[in-house]
């Protein structure tokens, strides 16, 4: 259980936080606090409401289950891809994170000259 959690929270806050807390201090000041709190706030309730979905269609599938027993299969082929879709733009996103934290190390460790 444990491990899903960690699992969850990660695919929640995702590695923008990590990489992108910075820029948002820098742009937004004390106010990036204040909008942190409210995406927090909304990624609880979005939480709580997968937590429903979830006991209420005990199969496996996420939200393509939710949207063809809602909806129609058509609507759930759509989700399907744009689910696809944000994994990938969200997974382009973590390597150029990670790129430019490798650079910057990697160039702090190179000799001068």
């Amino acid at each position: 259980m444990v491990g899903a959690t960690g699992i969850g929270v990660a695919a929640i806050v995702g590695g923008g936080i990590l990489v992108l807390g910075g820029v948002a201090v820098a742009e937004a000041g004390a106010s990036a606090i204040v909008a942190f709190a409210l995406n927090g706030a909304i990624a609880l309730l979005t939480a709580l409401a997968f937590a429903e979905l979830a006991t209420a269609f005990p199969t496996n599938g996420g939200q393509y289950v939710y949207a063809r027993r809602a909806f129609s299969v058509r609507a759930a082929f759509g989700v399907g891809w744009l689910m696809t879709f944000a994994h990938v733009v969200a997974a382009v996103l973590y390597a150029l994170g990670f790129a430019a934290y490798a650079v910057a190390a990697l160039e702090a460790l190179a000799p001068e000259g």
